[in-house]
């Protein structure tokens, strides 16, 4: 997780207590019915099962946007968390966390202010019934980050330790990464470009917007990609138990020399010419929600400038 919190555009009454935002990125605009991530779960009256995920969902809630009436979007959701399942199996070579007791992972559909929740780790990946059935752009991203979540909290996170903040760079900024290496898409838009539209936006506190720098990690945008920086990157924090910049800082300079060349070098690169004509799938052409070419804007963004 975490997502940054929606903040509630209602009534007066409404506004006069709605609390600050704690966290959830934004998604989809909330009416005074709105429900959140703490909202009440209806009853999933359904079940599909599949190796490692059950998967479970209502079309009977009183609540509209509960309800999903259509069981390929399921179904083919459960393909796409199996297909994430079994690419971080192979280049990471460590499952997902699971719940003490359980052998597979829980997955369930309702209505709420985020397209995706894996927190807590013991708790089920949620995903947002409405947004599910409204944009299936949001369905392969969203799946293989909430699932990677799963797989940050394999290697401690929140399970056995917690980063100092700001962290969010990190844990949202690599489960946004996921969604690239899984899918080569991005849920939202700004995931891919904002970080170049706003040079002056600091990494650390970019949250999912810093999926570019990860992607410069595992040098994604040229010729011969590293992805196993990132298998070393949370291997170093499970060592360091969250102790993030000095496992970062320890496995730029075991993979590339200079952790200071290498953080101007990524300066350079993110004001001028990230993406070279070289590089390959999937990072190549990483589309949007839209099935827009965010690399193509980028790349065409930066030539003008």
């Amino acid at each position: 997780m975490k997502f940054l919190r929606l903040a509630v555009v209602v009534l007066v009454a409404v506004v006069i207590n709605m609390t600050a935002s704690t966290g959830f990125t934004p998604v989809v605009e909330v009416s005074a019915n709105g429900r959140t991530v703490d909202s009440p779960m209806p009853f999933l009256e359904n079940r599909y099962e599949t190796d490692h995920f059950v998967l479970k969902w209502t079309n009977r809630s009183s609540h509209s946007e509960d309800n999903i009436g259509d069981r390929r979007i399921i179904t083919d959701t459960a393909d796409y968390l199996e297909i994430a399942w079994g690419k971080y199996l192979s280049l990471f070579g460590r499952k997902p966390y699971m719940a003490p007791g359980r052998d597979k992972i829980e997955v369930v559909f309702r209505d709420m202010d985020c397209y995706g929740v894996s927190d807590p780790p013991d708790g089920p990946i949620q995903f947002n019934s409405s947004a599910w059935v409204n944009n299936s752009g949001i369905r392969q991203p969203t799946s293989a980050h909430e699932l990677f979540h799963k797989l940050q909290y394999a290697y401690g996170y929140k399970t056995r330790w917690k980063p100092k903040e700001p962290y969010m760079w990190f844990t949202e900024g690599t489960a946004a990464w996921s969604e690239v290496f899984v899918w080569g898409r991005v849920s939202r838009t700004c995931k891919a470009d904002t970080i170049f539209r706003d040079t002056r936006l600091g990494l650390y506190q970019a949250d999912d917007m810093a999926m570019p720098f990860w992607i410069f990690c595992v040098k994604g945008n040229h010729r011969d990609q590293n992805n196993e920086f990132m298998v070393k990157l949370l291997e170093k924090c499970e060592q360091s138990r969250g102790d993030i910049r000095l496992a970062l800082n320890e496995v730029i300079r075991e993979s590339y020399g200079s952790v200071d060349d290498f953080f101007k070098s990524f300066a350079r690169d993110r004001n001028n010419g990230f993406w070279a004509d070289t590089c390959g799938t999937p990072y190549s052409c990483i589309l949007g929600p839209d099935g827009k070419d965010l690399v193509k804007e980028v790349r065409d963004m930066q030539k003008r400038n």
